[in-house]
């Protein structure tokens, strides 16, 4: 046998002992790697190429072990502790819209919610470095049908919807979808230097205008936030192949044109101005465009420690109904009708889920594995700081939903998927490699892990 054939013999014989199937293409590289180095070490030495090999794996030790050895340390992670939050979450979704649904159509809450779960576990257990091979094309794709959806779109009280037969979508809704899209836009152009800046720039402009024109608010800001978070990482990192102070000075394209592009907004729609102005202070206008803050706020002012609030005085014995208590609204729904105790309870859980995520974030060795779940945990986090700002009164950005609680069947469907994708990087993430990382030394991961 040819000392080729040996060290692939040797590198066979480890995975063989491997059940993890997915890991055994790193794990056989970075074995053959390791002996071809060791070989090349006892050449140096004076050893003839298949003397040298042979030393090579017999140092490796017997096969069978290591294998064994590494089959312990190899194995998929879960995210147990993510996973159960995250059902908890749905849970909580569905059991507060269906007790504070009153309507003949109650059971029909659950629909949405099981759907959503069942998303979820498809993402979950789906190669998420599909995404990453067609990167430029997904983005390509919801950009294309963004455009077309606000082309044959309708306005609803100022929000855009696309309606065909039974079925429709909140196109605010559908704008979740835009950081992780652009996220793989990075990916697909991180080795283009400064031509990829160039492209990832042109690629915000027109994912902002068409935030703007949809218009969603709440969408452009996540989506201006999430991008530069993505931008600095990868100049951080080095991913675009230039000089570290030259790429954070770069990543500052992103705000300084979000800033420029919401001016725009703002200056072509005085009445955004106005919504913020009594977004702070509603009673001015407790009967007209501030009645909604002012209902919200009333209803917390009265609500319990445990248990349902009183009705406020100025409602007398009549107890108003929130406008969107499903949708837009159920926090302050939750928190009026169980007490603040429930509310707790769910900020709770969303802190836990968001500290877990970003430590989790922050341990991913792959660019696709750090740019996809950094996007997706940062869109969860800002979704759910918006609409508690919300939903204690502050009604600065409408069209906001609760990831995996608030009803809506696009947005829920969405976050579900997304933090399925997620969930499936920290899952799997530990074996993936991709070109931007360069091949791994003798003393890579595996081997120190074994020594330790």
């Amino acid at each position: 046998m040819n000392p080729y054939d040996e060290i692939k013999a040797y590198s066979k014989t480890v995975c063989e002992q491997i059940r993890w199937k997915k890991a055994h293409k790193v794990i056989a590289e970075e074995i053959e790697n390791h002996i071809c180095d060791q070989r090349d070490a006892y050449i140096l030495q004076g050893d003839d190429e298949i003397t040298a090999t042979k030393k090579a794996i017999l140092q490796m030790g017997d096969a069978v072990s290591v294998g064994m050895e590494l089959d312990r340390i190899h194995r998929p992670k879960p995210q147990w502790i993510m996973i159960s939050l995250t059902a908890l979450l749905m849970l909580i979704g569905a059991l507060a819209n269906y007790f504070i649904d009153k309507s003949e159509y109650t059971l029909f809450c659950f629909a949405p919610y099981i759907i959503a779960l069942t998303v979820f576990l498809i993402c979950y257990f789906l190669d998420f470095t599909v995404l990453g091979r067609y990167a430029g094309y997904i983005y390509l794709l919801v950009l294309a049908f963004s455009a077309f959806q606000i082309l044959l779109g309708k306005s609803v009280g100022g929000r855009m919807y696309y309606s065909t037969g039974r079925f429709t979508v909140s196109l605010s809704y559908l704008t979740l979808i835009f950081p992780l899209a652009y996220a793989l836009l990075f990916y697909s152009l991180r080795h283009m230097n400064y031509k990829g800046i160039v492209l990832c720039e042109i690629g915000f402009v027109l994912f902002a205008v068409v935030l703007l024109l949809i218009p969603s608010f709440f969408g452009f800001i996540i989506f201006s936030i999430t991008a530069f978070a993505n931008f600095y990482i990868c100049a951080l990192k080095g991913w675009f192949g230039f000089d570290k102070k030259q790429g954070l000075l770069l990543a500052l394209i992103i705000p300084i044109s979000a800033v420029i592009l919401a001016l725009v907004y703002i200056i072509i729609n005085p009445g955004f101005l106005t919504g913020i102005t009594f977004a702070f202070n509603p009673y001015n206008e407790s009967d007209g465009y501030g009645y909604l803050s002012c209902l919200i706020r009333d209803l917390l002012v009265n609500s319990k420690f445990v248990g349902k609030g009183s009705v406020p005085y100025r409602f007398e014995s009549n107890i108003p109904e929130i406008p969107f208590a499903k949708t837009d609204y159920i926090l302050t729904a939750i928190t009026y009708n169980f007490g603040w105790i429930a509310f707790i309870v769910i900020i709770a859980v969303i802190l836990a889920f968001s500290v877990l995520g970003i430590y989790y974030v922050t341990r991913q060795r792959s660019v696709l594995g750090t740019l996809l779940s950094l996007s997706i945990i940062l869109t969860l986090i800002l979704q759910a700081s918006l609409y508690i700002i919300n939903n204690l009164g502050f009604g600065i950005i409408p069209e906001v939903s609760m990831p995996l609680i608030s009803y809506g069947k696009t947005a829920l469907v969405i976050n579900s998927s997304m933090i399925g994708f997620m969930l499936s990087v920290f899952r799997t993430g530990d074996i993936i490699k991709d070109s931007s990382i360069s091949l791994l030394k003798p003393q890579s991961r595996i081997f120190m892990k074994m020594e330790n």
